[in-house]
Parts: C-alpha cells; structure tokens; sequence
C-alpha cells in the first residue's frame, strides 16, 4: 500500500483534507469545509494511506456508523495539527511581509480585559502608530485564546497564566486580584463565611479552576458552584441575592450600588500577559503593541 515515494510524497493538502474529515465527521462535510469535491476528499485521504502505508480511517460499513479513527489514524493526526498550525503561521508571517509595516495587527481577547484594559492599550498603540489598523476579537476560553496565536489567526492574544505546553512567547502585563462580590449589606465578610452558599464564577478559566480547588482545601464547601460566560449575568444574580461571586477584579463594574466588593488577599491574583508566537517574525507594528500593551497596563 505504501507509496513508491515514501514519506517524501506527503503533502500539506493530505493532511488538511485528514483534518477536516476528523474535524466534519464525514467527507461530504469536510469536501463543503474544503471548497472540494466529495471524490476529491477521498482521493486525499486515499493518497495518505498509501504514503502512511496503513487506513487512518475505519469506514463502517453502510455509511451510518460515525468514521473512526485507526492507531495509525491517531498518530498521524497528532503530528498533522502542529503541521498545518505551522502552515497557517508561515502563510500569516508572509502576508504581514508583503503588507508591509503599516497595514494592521490582529488581536484576541477576552471580556474582561477587553472592557477594562484594551480601551487603554488601543489609546497608547494609536499614539505610537496611528496609521496602523487593530482588528479585534474575543474569545471566551484560553483554549481559542491560545490556538489563534499558535495557527498564526492572530498576532497577540491577551491571556492568564498558567500556560499549556506551545510556541507560545509572553509579555507580563499587570496582576487582577480575586475579589469577593456579594448583594450590597450582606454578611459575608470573607471566605470563611461561604460554606452552604451557591458560589458564581467564570466558564473556562483555568486559573479561577485553581482558585476553586484551593478554597476546597481551605475547608470552604460552598452548596454549588455556577459557571457563566458573560460578566454581567454574575453581576447581576449577586445583586439580586441568588449567589456570591469570587471573581477577578477587572470582571466586576464597582459602580454597580447592589453589590458590595470585598478583598480576599489570601487568594493569589491572576497574572495577565500578552501571547505571541516565539517562532514568527512579528511585525514593527506588533512589537509597538506589545509596547503599548506593557504601558497601558503598568
């Protein structure tokens, strides 16, 4: 089954048409992802088999069962994410070289960041390249975060540490300690008054995960824990007495007269970094961003 020319014959196509099959589920669905025909896809995948010279995929007969991956499907899928990650990086580095210096500097963030911190950031960049376009995104997990930097989607997303295992470079910025946010005249004063209370908090953050386990440890056994995307949703249910929030400052609006905004120093704060890919060439006007972003912050 192996082809005459080895590994040597794979192309970035094999890989990309493996993915989406992977990604689809099935090759009609990947051929509409693609912009290819159904046959095309399967002669794609065909073509790997032979330079893999094993099936990565497992076709139940019928067509009803979902497609399955084999081992050799596994490994080859392993190396083929961090393949075309690189691919869309190297075709991102080109196109801001052929753009040249002042074209535009894309960006993901998340929500809190981007109301509180980003105004900021965006006032000090224009003051340093003002011709320069910044086109924004946001992202509501580190995992779209962080793979935008990694397939070279964006030149900088702001994050939290910790960091996954990646190319990844960082920027410190600045810390955003954990507060407790309750109904305005409660009585809770501090994490020990939170056993038997339903605890809000942020979907997805792997630091605010950390925070939790460690007020476990602590012996805090609140009655349940609520997860929510949107910071206004948390805000809101504190102020009308559904739950406590123990959240990052920058999520909370202070302003906000229903609600009373507490310290909790025995927490550590997160800290908040800029995160570029240490394997691209950045642009002069991304490195002026990363500038201001250091500025702003600080």
């Amino acid at each position: 089954m192996r082809n005459a020319d080895g590994w040597g014959a794979l192309e970035v196509r094999h890989v990309r048409a493996f993915a989406a099959v992977v990604d689809e589920g099935t090759f009609s669905a990947a051929a509409r992802e693609l912009g290819y025909t159904q046959s095309a896809v399967s002669q794609q995948i065909g073509a790997l088999e032979r330079i893999v010279g094993a099936p990565v995929l497992h076709r139940p007969p019928g067509g009803r069962r979902p497609l399955e991956l084999t081992d050799a499907g596994r490994v080859v899928l392993a190396h083929a994410r961090p393949l075309l990650a690189r691919v869309r990086a190297a075709e991102a580095d080109v196109a801001a070289l052929v753009g040249g210096e002042t074209g535009e500097v894309t960006v993901r963030t998340f929500q809190s960041f981007g109301a509180r911190l980003l105004p900021g950031v965006l006032s000090a960049f224009r003051a340093r390249c003002p011709g320069v376009e910044v086109h924004i995104e946001e992202a509501l997990s580190g995992e779209a975060l962080l793979g935008a930097v990694e397939s070279g989607e964006v030149d900088v997303s702001f994050a939290a540490y910790p960091l996954p295992d990646g190319p990844f470079a960082v920027r410190e910025l600045c810390d955003d300690a954990y507060v407790m946010v309750t109904r305005a005249g409660s009585a809770e004063r501090g994490l020990g008054d939170l056993s038997g209370r339903r605890l809000l908090g942020i979907r997805g953050c792997r630091h605010t995960r950390a925070i939790e386990m460690q007020m476990l440890a602590s012996g805090v056994s609140p009655e349940s824990w609520s997860r929510f995307d949107n910071n206004a949703i948390i805000q809101a249910l504190v102020a009308s007495g559904e739950g406590v929030a123990i959240v990052p400052e920058l999520v909370v609006d202070a302003g906000d007269p229903g609600i009373d905004v507490l310290p909790l120093p025995e927490l550590p704060a997160r800290r908040l970094i800029a995160v570029w890919h240490r394997e691209r060439t950045l642009s002069s006007a991304a490195r002026e961003f990363l500038e201001a972003a250091a500025e702003a912050c600080a």
